[in-house]
């Protein structure tokens, strides 16, 4: 817990000083225009194609290329969590054009705890509750658990990452056929999505939509 408590404060700290910083580029941290996040030079990402899993609509920002790429690597892995609330901007459109409505709750793809107190923050939980504001949903953290630590995705090839998260989740509270939309920073071949969403279902909730920053071609 002290570890998890310090990791907070310090995904608080980085937004507070956002908050105070000239805003910069979501993808190359010059100069910002508007709208966020991104600068003229980098331009807005290209759209993603229809997708879905087992009838439930991915809803992506645009495809994992620049300028999305680049600006989910500084927020999943160079330490910038004030990223979220710009990058989940990106989002509300394709909340609002989805038909889905008000009334939903957000929940975010788990870290594994290990993970999470090396990273330090979350990606996907910043997401969710950024959207959950801007939507006024609820949001639901702990909704889902990942029970053990899993080799990272973009490592493996499509079977491989089948394999990886099989059982990988488990939901912490019944749903009671409660409407949730899936969060996450980038969805490939959809193995992690249709995981959780099976464990959503079972403990009785209702899932509606699966969204993400961004949509990737996978290996394999």
């Amino acid at each position: 817990m002290p570890r998890l408590s310090f990791a907070l404060g310090r995904v608080l700290r980085a937004v507070a000083t956002q908050m105070l910083a000239p805003a910069t580029c979501a993808a190359c941290g010059g100069p910002r225009g508007e709208p966020p996040p991104f600068c003229l030079t980098c331009g807005f990402p290209p759209p993603a194609p229809p997708c879905s899993f087992d009838g439930v609509p991915l809803l992506a920002a645009g495809t994992y290329a620049p300028p999305l790429a680049p600006a989910i690597r500084r927020f999943k892995f160079e330490d910038h969590p004030e990223l979220a609330p710009d990058l989940a901007r990106l989002l509300a459109p394709r909340l609002r054009g989805s038909g889905i409505g008000s009334g939903v709750s957000f929940v975010p793809v788990p870290l594994h705890r290990a993970r999470l107190v090396e990273r330090g923050y979350n990606q996907a939980a910043l997401l969710a509750s950024a959207l959950a504001r801007s939507a006024g949903g609820a949001f639901l953290p702990r909704a889902l658990e990942r029970r053990h630590a899993t080799s990272q995705q973009a490592r493996l090839g499509r079977r491989e990452r089948v394999a990886n998260v099989e059982e990988a989740f488990v939901a912490r509270v019944q749903g009671a056929a409660r409407r949730v939309i899936l969060v996450d920073d980038v969805v490939t071949t959809g193995s992690t999505a249709l995981t959780c969403l099976t464990t959503l279902r079972q403990a009785g909730f209702e899932a509606l939509a699966v969204i993400a920053l961004a949509r990737a071609e996978g290996p394999g």
